[in-house]
């Protein structure tokens, strides 16, 4: 059961909006033992989706198709989908009374032409319900071929789509035949390079005849474990995680910050942070996941020496004979952060993230990360290469994988 995906955007092409759609799905789907072996992003124009569609039916054997269901002209995903494979829109009064009732509760009067041609579908499609919107997602059979083809049309806003991926995607293709269904497990190493990991377990689990993949992160690097045989996979994730302890963190997790966050419930403690390289970027992070009021008190950013000194505490002989990038500030800053901000632990970061301001001394690149837990902590260097932004990200997942060391001493 071969899937691919086509999304489509000219925006996605232009880089304005970022396509987070793809690798949501394709985890998603992974973690249900469903393998997506072809991605295709496209721009708004019918002849690149008959393109794209015609790559993709060579490849799969389902096709996902993601944007272009909205009521704006670029919105041409369905008519274009329905002209390549032949089929007739019909309206659907079920459709029409959901798109009605939804544009509705924004505006009065009648509803546009352009809002109602939501409200259509092939015949003898079935509608995935949408909660979060007007557009609802549209899954269809057909033969294309001399095969026979399922294809489903999904919205493109991330809102939309995530829950409707979840809910309604995996279900209608779990219910496909499980004949060639692929288990997958995975986890992330912390502060390991895919190759250094490669040469590790490419020999290691060579008896278990099951695919290794490989994603670098700023944290370090996601293992993925693939094949047809579950207990296979199981066995070797199992192995391959034994091989990598202390660095790997269980199977199954695949975010640094998540898990710090589940260590942190499961111990009842309340974290806060001091920023200043990062600007808010870590306690940004905290609160994308859902429940971490429960462990995360808040931070500060204390960008200027100033704010370090009166926010935190750092005192200013310290900051004068030191600097505010240095091992003596980041340990200043955390001890001032638990003390200051009432809490179980604390990260704390500073340093020069570029493109200027750094000197011979105190190139760009360098900072340093402070995590406390108790009585224990721990400060260290790090000289970062990249831009502004890759060395922001890699402070970020290395200050979470330190506070990880102090959450779990026995691991290290």
């Amino acid at each position: 059961m071969s899937i691919a995906l086509i999304s489509t955007g000219t925006e996605l092409l232009k880089g304005s909006v970022v396509n987070t759609n793809s690798a949501f799905i394709g985890r998603e789907l992974a973690s249900a033992g469903l393998q997506v072996i072809a991605d295709f992003t496209i721009g708004d124009h019918p002849r690149e989706l008959y393109a794209a569609l015609s790559d993709a039916l060579k490849l799969a054997d389902i096709i996902v198709i993601t944007g272009g269901l909205g009521p704006t002209r670029d919105d041409l995903s369905l008519d274009a989908a329905a002209r390549f494979f032949g089929l007739e829109l019909e309206s659907d009064p079920v459709l029409e009374e959901k798109v009605t009732a939804f544009w509705h509760r924004r505006h009065t009067g009648r509803v546009p032409g352009l809002v109602l041609k939501q409200a259509r579908r092939p015949a003898d499609s079935v509608v995935l319900d949408n909660p979060n919107g007007s557009a609802g997602g549209i899954a269809f059979r057909t033969v294309y071929d001399r095969r026979e083809r399922l294809v489903v049309l999904l919205p493109g806003p991330p809102r939309e789509l995530e829950p409707m991926v979840r809910q309604a995607l995996i279900p209608l293709l779990k219910s496909q035949s499980t004949t060639d269904r692929e288990y997958t497990l995975g986890f992330l190493v912390s502060g390991v390079g895919e190759f250094t990991i490669q040469q590790q377990l490419e020999k290691a689990l060579k008896e278990f005849e099951i695919e290794l993949a490989y994603c670098a992160r700023p944290a370090g690097t996601r293992v993925f474990f693939s094949g047809a045989d579950r207990g296979r996979v199981e066995a070797a994730a199992e192995r391959a995680h034994a091989l990598l302890s202390p660095a790997a963190l269980p199977v199954g997790e695949l975010e640094m910050a998540d898990y710090v966050v589940k260590l942190l419930g499961q111990s009842h403690l309340q974290l806060v942070t001091a920023e200043s390289c990062t600007g808010g970027l870590i306690a940004g992070r905290l609160t994308d996941l859902p429940g971490v009021s429960e462990v995360f008190k808040g931070g500060v950013v204390v960008y200027s020496n100033e704010l370090k000194h009166r926010l935190l505490g750092v005192p200013e002989e310290l900051l004068a004979e030191h600097g505010a990038v240095s091992r003596e500030c980041a340990e200043a800053m955390i001890r001032g952060a638990v003390s200051c901000l009432e809490a179980d632990c604390a990260i704390a970061v500073t340093g020069i993230a570029g493109p200027g301001g750094g000197t011979e001394a105190k190139p760009v690149g360098l900072v340093y990360i402070g995590a406390k837990l108790g009585e224990a902590e721990q400060v260290r260097e790090f000289r970062f290469n990249g831009d502004r932004r890759a060395i922001r990200e890699r402070t970020i997942e290395h200050a979470f994988a330190m506070l990880r060391e102090l959450l779990e001493p026995s691991t290290f």
